[in-house]
């Protein structure tokens, strides 16, 4: 074990210990001083921020406009870390507390609970906390998710998503792509983040005025399993606010083309974020260091229309 590995787990384990003593408004000041520091004195990416905006928004928005969306959602990144670290304290009484989420009412009013369907999540707001809340709140809802370099840390965060209930599938397990398609076909909510460039290959789309290069993945899964995509998003109100907006259901099209319609399935999710992240630009997170829109290789281009 690496001791970098070590040092990187015991503070992540103190600080957890920290905000999970100190008041909610409390531990996210502490979150606060967290970002100022990463944004004023070390300048954490922020000047990729900058070029981000700048190439989204071109002359849309002043200096000063820019820089203030710019700290938001450096803010906002480090009033997630504080939430998820607080996990364990997490109950619907908190839920109820603290979150508008009538966009869940509207996805258990509108899906079949015996059939499985995909929720599809941007990383706006604070988006793991919008599928540990929607849990809480009803909705049989589980993950897939990468493992993070770090073996400790990275077998302790997925210990404080389960103690909500939530179940995460890693990429690298035995079987993970079954254990998928059998929650789906159990009526349950796989919940995704697709606004990820692809690490090899993937999918071309128009967003955010250039081109995303994605995994294929919540269409492969749709189309196979006859299963919705519902499109949603998390926003921050204030500090200790949370709103999640549910929109209606992208459904896979079986007389189409399989190729067409996965493409066509990608594009409408994603122009549903961006619609989304030009509304809220201060929401996004615009410091992700595999950027959706750098260049990649061996992009498969969509099919001809």
């Amino acid at each position: 074990m690496r001791r970098k590995h070590q040092v990187e787990y015991r503070l992540l384990k103190a600080l957890s210990a920290v905000v999970r003593r100190l008041p909610y408004r409390a531990a996210l000041a502490l979150g606060w001083v967290l970002a100022a520091l990463l944004f004023y004195v070390v300048r954490f990416r922020v000047r990729a921020a900058y070029q981000r905006l700048d190439a989204v928004f071109g002359d849309q928005f002043r200096p000063c406009e820019r820089r203030r969306i710019a700290w938001t959602s450096l803010r906002n990144l480090c009033f997630n870390a504080v939430e998820i670290l607080r996990f364990p304290l997490l109950d619907k009484t908190w839920v109820q507390q603290h979150v508008d989420a009538r966009g869940v009412d509207f996805m258990k009013a509108t899906r079949d609970p015996q059939q499985g369907a995909i929720l599809a999540v941007p990383h706006m707001g604070n988006w793991d906390l919008a599928g540990v809340g929607g849990h809480i709140l009803g909705l049989p809802i589980f993950f897939m998710a990468r493992r993070q370099k770090n073996p400790l840390t990275d077998t302790w965060l997925n210990e404080l998503r389960s103690v909500t209930g939530v179940e995460t599938i890693m990429t690298d397990q035995s079987g993970a792509l079954r254990k998928v398609i059998r929650y789906l076909k159990q009526g349950k909510v796989f919940a995704m983040l697709p606004d990820v460039r692809a690490r090899e290959s993937g999918i071309a789309l128009s967003f955010l005025g250039g081109t995303a290069i994605l995994a294929t993945g919540m269409e492969m899964f749709a189309r196979r399993e006859g299963a919705p995509i519902f499109p949603a998003y998390a926003l921050r109100e204030g500090w200790t606010r949370h709103r999640w907006v549910v929109l209606p259901p992208v459904w896979p099209d079986p007389a189409v083309p399989r190729a067409a319609d996965q493409a066509r399935i990608m594009q409408d999710v994603m122009r549903h974020f961006e619609a989304a992240i030009r509304a809220h630009p201060e929401q996004y997170f615009w410091y992700n260091k595999r950027w959706i829109l750098d260049p990649f290789k061996n992009p498969i281009p969509p099919p001809a229309p």
